[in-house]
C-alpha cells in the first residue's frame, strides 16, 4: 500500500440488493423476477446496476429475452444464497 494510503473496508452491500439479484439469478430475467420481489422490472433494472456498480462488475450480460451469468455472478450467487435465503 502507497505511504499515506489509508485502508477503507468496504461499505457492506444493501442485502435488499442481493435478495434482487438472487431472484434474478434463479429466474434468469428481470422482468420475472420483478413480481417474486413485490417490484416493478424498472426498479429490478435500477437495483441490479447499483449493485454491479458498487461490486465494480458486471454481473449479467444482457440478451433480447432475459439475462445470461457472468462467471462472478455465478460464483457470487453460490456465496450468498444460503445466508440470503435463511433471513
Amino acid at each position: 500500500m502507497p505511504q499515506g494510503a489509508e485502508s477503507v473496508p468496504p461499505a457492506p452491500v444493501d442485502l435488499s440488493l442481493l435478495r434482487t439479484f438472487l431472484a434474478v439469478h434463479r429466474t434468469g430475467s428481470f422482468t420475472a423476477a420483478a413480481p417474486l420481489l413485490g417490484l416493478s422490472q424498472p426498479t429490478v433494472t435500477t437495483q441490479i446496476r447499483s449493485l454491479e456498480r458498487r461490486l465494480g462488475r458486471q454481473l449479467f450480460d444482457r440478451r433480447p429475452r432475459g439475462v445470461t451469468p457472468t462467471p462472478f455472478a455465478d460464483e457470487l450467487a453460490l456465496q450468498v444464497a444460503d445466508p440470503i435465503d435463511t433471513l
